[in-house]
């Protein structure tokens, strides 16, 4: 019976589902408020901090989006079916009007989507329906104009209105005579002197109508060829027979080539012109066509005024300027609901259907042609998806250089040249994976990460771009953990400066899913899952990362809270070699009711705990009578909320909620170099476990749980003391480096093997060795 010893080499790859013999080594049966970190091991996840309470209550369901607009302007708003209200990062109310009323917050199920630019956040309801208003492009009646273009000696001008000849003959010799403005009031004197029309003229322009604004049929004819006068009604061919000046507002259709429905467009005239006596031609849409959206089912806007108000509004949409159904028809999105609503290379864009819509380049309200007359390259882009199945696009992404759309089965890529153009964009499928609708992909650097349905559970998959084949590909990140997603995500959140992913999800809404990863050029050598769970009845309603802090918007009984945490590596309390591990963390700034008397200390909290016994009350450096961390016994009294009296004059502290940081290891296998490569479990033989040695850096307590099948349980604890070390100093706490051996004695296969961590104190895990006794009947075949 050899004795043989093995290690985990680090604790920092999370949980697998796997069975045991195919986890890695570094794999966990399960892991609970750890973080791991390649530079730090398996650690404490960082506290939550308390900020401000947002809201004394909330309905169940709630939307909330977090504007990160500046390093010095953040707000929560919370929209729920209804009503929205904004909240700065210090938690006070900022007033919000609606001079539109709240029409479009209503939607029970609280389906909404944000996106912020600037000063301006585009909110979607996702159940509204777009549609177009009654609005129409003013027509004008039965009228004519006539352009006498040229005079001529001796010739006869007719206008035949209804079968009335009305004429104008020039004389052999007056030079006046001919002017072409002499001979266009010569015809509306003759037209006026019929009781049923009436005529004036501008210049050399003849308008006509009838007095009861009736139809009316006209034609002209000269002797000059019949090329001395133009006759517009509602068409004409081309823009040049148009009169240089005309009655404001007369309209007319430039009709084009016959045959060619798409190359005719509208002009108006606008007398007030450029100055001077000339007016000018203006392009307009098709009179009688609808050219407004309703703006009460659209997208509308919240923005953040100059006071640092805010207003809820419907959005200032432009209307249709230009051509008809053809040549400048309605955007896609009129009559479908909009899905998702996203901003790219300066453009605001919406999903509806199997459509992508963009706006005009920088104009983010105007989703209209600027002409009808040519495609200009700020136009608004409208393309669809081409593909044997029916895509009906969900979300959209910026990446790669390009927008990653998702259907529910497929993927497409939104290709553009440098400057997105109407005419440069094209609309492709690159992959085939099932996608979720719940929950918006979040971007992290060069991957887009999904989430995917599997039954009561979900997946995610890891979007990227293969460096070598540029073939694009999503790599299943919850594979060897297939049922730890509970329900359906909800809401994922990335942190670039940490690579880390945390998701929500609605079976475990107290529960934050953690995938912490590192990748080493194309190789991964970190693909963490783990949970971090906070009270039974705490709701995360959403978290969002800020650079390197996660920032927490959680419902509980008495009301809504703002938190939030530190992820970054190497974080410290100010005078401390370590972060006091406490949840809703507060200092003696944050308390209310602070006083000193008597020889005792009181306070309140600025939340209420559902159990007042729970609080952990922690010395901080620099406070008068006790040195730093220290915990503090108490007692509690009502008086209108919970007053905590502590003995002595506490004048700097930590108060909050402790959580315990839980890790369950694998089972113990002896591993071996395979044939083909890597590492394999050799589940031959007894191993029968006597001890473990667990390496540790700047730590203050943990303490192992042994639990042999069939057997109570065990526990060695680690307190931070170790005799003969210059740090163990009687009055203070601390933090060491080295390594605990604590005994098993249980066969690997029949063991519970936990480190907890339930303290305030920090805790960093390295690695594991361990030793037991081996017995094999056979001998393998090399």
């Amino acid at each position: 019976m050899p004795v043989i010893s093995g290690s985990i080499p680090n604790l920092i790859n999370g949980v697998s589902q796997q069975p045991f013999a195919l986890r890695l080594a570094s794999q966990a049966q399960e892991q609970i408020n750890g973080f791991s970190s390649i530079v730090e091991g398996l650690t404490k996840r960082p506290p939550t901090k308390h900020v401000a309470k947002l809201l004394a209550s909330l309905p169940a369901n709630a939307y909330v989006h977090i504007i990160n607009r500046d390093v010095t302007e953040r707000y929560v708003v919370v929209a729920t079916n209804g009503d929205l209200k904004v909240f700065d990062f210090n938690g006070v109310e900022r007033a919000v009007s609606f001079p539109n009323g709240k029409g479009y917050l209503a939607n029970p199920n609280t389906d909404f989507r944000a996106v912020t630019v600037a000063d301006y956040t585009f909110f979607l309801n996702r159940d509204a329906i777009p549609a177009m208003s009654p609005e129409l492009r003013a027509s004008r009646g039965h009228e004519a104009l006539i352009f006498v273009r040229q005079g001529n000696y001796s010739s006869t001008y007719n206008v035949i209105i209804d079968g009335n000849v009305f004429t104008k003959t020039t004389h052999l010799t007056d030079a006046n005579d001919i002017k072409t403005d002499t001979i266009a009031a010569s015809l509306v004197n003759a037209i006026n002197a019929n009781a049923a029309y009436t005529a004036s003229h501008i210049g050399s322009t003849v308008y006509v109508r009838r007095k009861d604004n009736g139809p009316f049929n006209i034609k002209t004819t000269d002797t000059l060829g019949d090329s001395g006068m133009v006759l517009t009604t509602k068409q004409t061919m081309v823009f040049p027979n148009l009169p240089k000046r005309a009655v404001h507002g007369y309209q007319v259709e430039i009709t084009g080539s016959p045959g060619n429905a798409l190359d005719s467009y509208y002009v108006e005239y606008d007398e007030s012109g450029s100055g001077g006596n000339d007016g000018v031609w203006r392009e307009i849409a098709k009179p009688g066509r609808k050219i407004a959206f309703d703006r009460t089912t659209l997208p509308h806007v919240l923005i953040r005024e100059a006071n640092g108000t805010f207003t809820f509004k419907q959005a200032d949409y432009d209307k249709c300027l230009c051509g008809d159904e053809r040549s400048a028809p309605e955007p896609s999105f009129i009559g479908k609901k909009i899905t998702d609503v996203f901003f790219y290379r300066n453009r605001l864009g919406f999903i509806a259907d199997e459509g992508v819509i963009f706006s005009r380049s920088a104009k983010f309200f105007n989703f209209w042609r600027e002409t009808a007359t040519q495609v200009l390259d700020t136009d608004p882009i409208d393309i669809s998806t081409s593909h044997v199945k029916v895509s009906l696009l969900r979300h959209a992404i910026p990446f790669n250089e390009s927008l990653l759309l998702f259907s529910d089965q497929t993927q497409f890529m939104l290709g553009a040249g440098e400057v997105l153009t109407p005419g440069g964009v094209s609309l492709d499928q690159v992959t085939e994976f099932e996608a979720s609708d719940k929950v918006k992909p979040v971007g992290a650097g060069q991957f887009v990460y999904f989430a995917t349905n599997k039954g009561e559970h979900t997946g995610l998959r890891e979007y990227y771009v293969d460096g070598s084949t540029k073939t694009n590909n999503a790599n299943d990140v919850t594979s060897h953990v297939p049922r730890y997603i509970r329900g359906a995500v909800f809401k994922m959140t990335a942190s670039t400066n940490e690579d880390i992913l945390v998701a929500l999800a609605d079976k475990e809404r107290n529960v934050a899913y953690v995938y912490k990863y590192y990748h080493s050029g194309q190789e991964k050598v970190q693909s963490s899952w783990s949970r971090w769970e906070f009270a039974p009845d705490d709701v995360i309603l959403n978290v969002e990362f800020i650079e390197s802090t996660l920032w927490l918007v959680i419902r509980r009984p008495d009301g809504v809270y703002l938190e939030r945490m530190d992820i970054e590596a190497g974080i410290v309390d100010e005078g401390l070699p370590y972060v006091v591990h406490l949840d809703r963390r507060i200092t003696q700034a944050k308390v209310q009711s602070l006083n000193f008397s008597g020889g005792y200390t009181e306070f309140r909290l600025p939340y209420a705990l559902s159990d007042p016994n729970k609080l952990v009350i922690v010395t901080a450096p620099g406070d008068a009578t006790n040195p730093a961390g220290k915990v503090m016994p108490y007692t509690t009294r009502q008086d209108n909320g919970t007053v905590y009296r502590v003995q002595g004059n506490l004048s700097r502290f930590y108060a909050g909620v402790s959580y315990t940081l839980r890790y369950v290891f694998s089972p113990l296998l002896i591993r071996e170099d395979a044939p083909g490569g890597g590492r394999v479990a050799n589940t031959e033989g007894r191993i029968q476990v006597r001890r473990c040695l667990i390496n540790y850096a700047d730590t203050g307590y943990f303490k192992i749980e042994v639990t042999p099948e069939r057997r109570d349980t065990y526990t060695s604890v680690f307190t931070g003391r170790i005799i003969g070390s210059g740090r163990n100093r009687i009055g203070q706490t601390n933090v060491e480096t080295g390594s605990f051996k604590f005994p098993v004695m249980a066969n690997n296969m029949g063991v519970e093997i936990v480190l907890v961590n339930d303290s305030h104190l920090p805790s960093r895990h390295l690695n594991l060795d361990w030793e037991a006794l081996y017995t094999v009947r056979t001998q393998r075949m090399k």
